[in-house]
C-alpha cells in the first residue's frame, strides 16, 4: 500500500511539473521590456486591455490595442496580425495577458512574451 501511495505521489508530481513547463510563452520583467523596446528587433507590442483602459493610460511603444474580452470570443479579429513577428502582450495586472498569450500561440505565433504584472507592476513612464 505504501509503494502505491509513493508511486501515485510521484506521478502527480511529474504531471504537475510537466504542466508548468508547457507554458509556451515567456514571462518578462520590466527590465526585459525596456531592453525590447530599445532593441533593433521588431516586436509587436499589444495591449489587451479595454479601449477605455488603453486610452486612459498606456505604456510607450504599445500602440496596438486588442480588447481581450472581445477577441477571446472571436479569434478572427486577430486575422490581420503577422504571426511571424515576435509579440509582447500586456494588460492591467498580468491575468488577461496570460490568457491572451495562450490564444496568440493557438493562432500560430511562435514567439510570445507576457509582461508580468502588467501596467500595475510597471515602474516606468506611461502615456495619458
Amino acid at each position: 500500500m505504501r509503494k502505491i501511495l509513493l508511486i501515485v505521489a510521484a506521478l502527480l508530481l511529474v504531471f504537475t511539473l510537466s504542466a508548468c513547463a508547457e507554458q509556451g510563452f515567456t514571462d518578462i520583467s520590466n527590465e526585459e521590456l525596456v531592453e525590447m523596446l530599445a532593441s533593433d528587433t521588431e516586436y509587436l507590442f499589444i495591449d489587451v486591455r479595454t479601449s477605455g483602459e488603453f486610452y486612459n493610460e498606456r505604456l510607450p511603444g504599445f500602440n496596438l490595442n486588442y480588447d481581450f474580452y472581445i477577441f477571446e470570443e472571436d479569434y478572427s479579429l486577430l486575422d490581420g496580425i503577422d504571426t511571424t513577428m515576435p509579440v509582447v502582450i500586456m494588460c492591467n495586472s498580468g491575468n488577461r495577458s496570460v490568457d491572451a498569450s495562450n490564444i496568440f500561440l493557438e493562432i500560430g505565433f511562435t514567439e510570445v512574451y507576457n509582461l508580468e504584472f502588467g501596467i500595475e507592476g510597471w515602474d516606468g513612464e506611461t502615456i495619458n
